[in-house]
């Protein structure tokens, strides 16, 4: 009798242990931090007011500020738009593709770098990483098989410009100023890092390379009446 009754105990104890632990509060879960989707969908909320124009220049700064941290080709639209916190559709309805978009851009670098020309630091220009982006998303785009004549437009200009100012700095005759402008653009092949490799030419040899060209601007004049340009 006495030893069923310890059985009883026994039992009893263990099934109030399981019991126990089974009523044992488990380890806290984390709590979800929806904060960061709230304010995506805030932001996104907010964005859906903006104009056309405001759309524009917010897709169009996303894409200069990635472009400025990756290659082109590693940029997407959808990056970009998702960057912006706009529907990816936006910059077909605005721009009419990626590449127009792209385009917009080198617009964009080439008024910002006018101010270069305007101030006569040639080396400044040459040395601004966003004259270097420029090219690249024109040697980009034109490999895409972009148009061109597009660029014919913003070339003639530039070409128009840059000659009169080498002209007037430099006291050069057209055809000097016209030699020298297109050197100065040549500078910007170096901008690429595969055509560098290819080329067996390291990154400290481009900096020479620059430095020897915007030295002998100093004697342009002089080099030019030597070979019968002025």
């Amino acid at each position: 009798m006495a030893s069923a009754k310890k059985v009883k105990k026994t039992t009893a104890k263990k099934a109030s242990a399981k019991a126990g632990e089974r009523q044992k509060p488990g380890p806290k879960k984390q709590p979800i931090n929806l904060a960061p989707a709230i304010q995506q969908r805030e932001r996104k909320a907010a964005l859906g007011r903006v104009s056309q124009d405001e759309a524009k220049t917010l897709i169009l700064n996303t894409a200069i500020a990635m472009l400025r941290e990756r290659p082109v080709s590693d940029v997407s639209s959808r990056e970009i738009a998702h960057e912006s916190g706009l529907n990816h559709s936006y910059i077909a309805r605005y721009f009419g593709s990626n590449h127009e978009m792209l385009f917009c851009v080198v617009e964009i670098m080439t008024e910002h770098l006018k101010k270069y020309r305007d101030n006569g630091d040639v080396a400044a220009l040459v040395k601004d990483p966003d004259a270097n982006l420029r090219f690249k998303l024109m040697e980009y785009l034109l490999a895409e098989g972009f148009p061109p004549e597009r660029f014919a437009v913003l070339a003639i200009e530039q070409r128009v410009n840059t000659e009169a100012f080498f002209a007037e700095s430099f006291k050069l005759d057209k055809r000097a100023a016209r030699v020298y402008r297109a050197k100065i653009g040549m500078l910007f092949l170096l901008a690429d890092e595969k055509m560098l490799a290819a080329s067996a030419i390291d990154k400290s040899t481009r900096t020479d390379i620059i430095n020897l060209v915007l030295h002998e601007l100093g004697d342009a004049k002089k080099n030019a009446e030597k070979l019968g340009w002025q």
